[in-house]
């Protein structure tokens, strides 16, 4: 935004953002940083003494009259821009009976705080993105970060000034995030949060599981009942489900979505898990009729694109059989 497109309520939040920040303290650089600010525009200079006018006209202000400012709600009709309501403050400061310094703080706070929480909370880019079974995507949001989707898979993405947020409705996505220390990524998939400010990582969320594997970086993951969160290094995951964060364990950083080049990596996976995560591909034609066979255990790493290879492969390592009948492929006990 240009000198010439910044308007006065634009240039008023910003006065009023610095004099929150001065009035916590700065250090040399950032005052620096606001007399260049306040020397580049005289509109500038004339918000930042408006607001030390302001300062002095809140000591005197009345008890009642800064319960009547300090209301979340404003009634229907009220200034809805900060310059007006400076303009309200400034006229009710006219004439007041002195108060105290204490509830002019407090009038301050609320005045100030109020349009830059408001700010903050507007996201600058909102989008959604999904995929169809056997369709994979991938988006490259404003701030420069990466989102690669699985089959099947729906995203919302909402980027503000202060973070980034990410709602991993369901399905698999690999994130590259671009870093960024004064904006915080999160993924939120079911009972679980990840957050990171730069790195790459796989978030799955099937079901009632939420899986977050670490290519490079470190993640911190949260369950949604606050119980137990845990740090994540390069070749560490997790599952999360709404009982909490389990135990850490690990796997090949290089292998952490490894569903981008078409591959299904299964370690200690029920034929069950097996056959859903090939279904979430495309239509296998595969029949399991024996539910005892549901629980057998298997490892390996297979074509998603290819469940007829997986399923030839199954008599080699199972006590199972293949039957041809009705056009399917059913697994049958050996």
């Amino acid at each position: 935004m240009t000198s010439q497109d910044t308007t006065l309520d634009d240039v008023d939040f910003l006065a009023a953002q610095w004099r929150l920040r001065h009035d916590a303290g700065l250090a040399a650089p950032e005052l620096a940083t606001l007399r260049q600010w306040l020397a580049a525009d005289t509109r500038h200079q004339l918000a930042w003494d408006a607001l030390g006018r302001t300062d002095v006209l809140l000591a005197s202000l009345p008890a009642q009259r800064v319960a009547a400012f300090s209301q979340p709600a404003r009634a229907a009709g009220a200034p809805s821009s900060l310059r007006q309501r400076l303009r309200q403050l400034r006229l009710a400061a006219t004439f007041p009976p002195r108060g105290t310094l204490a509830g002019g703080c407090l009038l301050l706070c609320a005045l100030l705080a109020w349009p830059l929480a408001s700010h903050l909370q507007q996201a600058g880019f909102q989008h959604d993105y999904s995929t169809v079974r056997g369709q994979f995507a991938t988006q490259v949001l404003p701030d420069g970060s990466r989102i690669e989707l699985d089959s099947g898979s729906a995203i919302d993405v909402a980027l503000y000034r202060d973070r980034r947020s990410v709602r991993l409705l369901r399905g698999q996505a690999m994130f590259h995030v671009h870093a960024d220390p004064e904006r915080p990524f999160q993924v939120m998939a079911g009972a679980a949060t990840a957050t990171v400010l730069g790195t790459h990582f796989s978030v799955r969320h099937v079901g009632a599981t939420t899986q977050v594997s670490v290519a490079q970086g470190t993640v911190r993951v949260d369950s949604e009942n606050g119980a137990h969160a845990a740090v994540l290094q390069a070749g560490d995951t997790v599952s999360v489900t709404a009982q909490g964060v389990q135990a850490l364990a690990r796997v090949s950083a290089q292998a952490v979505g490894n569903w981008r080049a078409g591959r299904l990596d299964f370690e200690d996976a029920t034929l069950a898990e097996a056959l859903a995560e090939f279904q979430r591909y495309g239509d296998t034609n595969l029949v399991l009729d024996d539910p005892a066979l549901a629980g057998l255990r298997l490892n390996g790493s297979f074509d998603a694109k290819l469940p007829a290879q997986f399923a030839a492969a199954l008599p080699l390592a199972l006590p199972v059989r293949l039957l041809h009948q009705d056009g399917k492929l059913h697994i049958v006990a050996r």
